[in-house]
């Protein structure tokens, strides 16, 4: 009988610890498959100096409602609120995101550098503010109206001569205006009274050719005056005779020119008899001028004007001898553009 009595009361024990470790598993089991009551928000900033967040970071329950605020720092922009790096959250110029909390949160601000005038360089490295809309600007933001690179007190914008010493009085082309001088692409060898305009030869010669317009009388292209090549070259172009001859070279020669990195000289022309007849006469000093400047001087040899003699003919001058001929048009002979001022 005491046998059976020991039986029972192992047997007791046995079921009271299955019965605790039952229920201890069933509480574990269950907790594992309820919802967390709070979750951890995560906030990046890109990049990390371009601003702060508040608050950071934090725990939150289930249903919280957060507001985040972004201050950029100086020269930085708020760009846009992202949720997993993907998900763009509000407008990007809104300071503050607010959101209920549902779950894990990953949320990333991002800032930008401030580009206040639109010209592609950030306020922080932008040297020239409120540069207008639509002009080329350098490496510093700066346009050439915002430059003024010798110092002379005229903008790169409009400035013919760029490189004028220091203290030299220019006038409103920025130009010391002085015979030999450079300017305009090329060296002053004329000035008319007023000292505020003349004429400029070409560093170079151009391609040497026909004149062109072979048996074609060229309307408003005889004009022989000290100004009027101008007025002949353009009544070449405008007649697209053919063949070309000379038009064509003036016309390249126009389209390709520069003074400075973005200042293109596209009225070169084909200089008058006269014109041509003053540069021989002067040719010593423009010589010495033209090298000076990395120039070449003219060579012995006939020289194009652009005054018409008749439907086969064009005026010449011999820089060997200073001759003035009457050439053929299908002559070749050498080119040199100038411009006026």
């Amino acid at each position: 009988m005491s046998i059976l009595i020991k039986m029972n009361y192992r047997t007791k024990i046995s079921n009271f610890i299955f019965l605790t470790l039952t229920g201890l598993l069933t509480t574990i089991l269950s907790c594992q498959d309820e919802e967390p009551n709070n979750y951890i928000l995560d906030i990046d900033i890109v990049p990390i100096n371009g601003g702060t967040v508040s608050p950071l970071s934090g725990t939150y329950n289930v249903g919280d409602t957060i507001t985040l605020t972004a201050t950029p720092n100086e020269y930085y922009t708020l760009n846009e609120w992202l949720e997993d790096s993907l998900v763009s959250l509000t407008d990007p110029y809104k300071c503050c995101l607010t959101l209920i909390l549902d779950g894990q949160k990953n949320i990333t601000v991002t800032f930008t550098l401030t580009d206040s005038d639109n010209d592609n360089i950030p306020d922080k490295m932008d040297l020239c503010e409120d540069t207008p809309e639509g002009l080329v600007v350098d490496q510093n933001g700066c346009a050439a109206v915002q430059k003024d690179t010798d110092e002379d007190g005229v903008n790169d914008a409009i400035d013919i001569c760029p490189n004028t010493p220091d203290n030299e009085n220019v006038d409103e082309n920025g130009c010391h205006v002085v015979l030999g001088n450079y300017a305009l692409g090329g060296v002053i060898f004329y000035i008319d009274e007023t000292l505020n305009h003349g004429l400029v030869v070409a560093l170079n010669d151009n391609e040497s050719g026909e004149w062109g317009c072979s048996d074609e009388e060229i309307l408003n292209a005889n004009d022989s005056t000290l100004g009027s090549g101008y007025r002949n070259t353009f009544a070449i172009l405008a007649s697209e005779c053919e063949p070309a001859g000379i038009s064509a070279v003036i016309a390249a020669y126009s389209a390709t020119t520069f003074i400075s990195e973005d200042t293109l000289i596209s009225d070169w022309y084909l200089p008058s008899i006269d014109e041509l007849k003053l540069l021989y006469q002067e040719r010593e000093w423009i010589d010495d001028s033209l090298t000076v400047y990395n120039g070449t001087r003219f060579e012995n040899t006939t020289y194009w004007s652009s005054t018409q003699d008749s439907a086969d003919k064009a005026k010449s001058v011999s820089f060997g001898n200073g001759l003035t001929k009457s050439s053929y048009k299908v002559s070749v002979n050498n080119v040199r553009a100038m411009r006026a001022f």
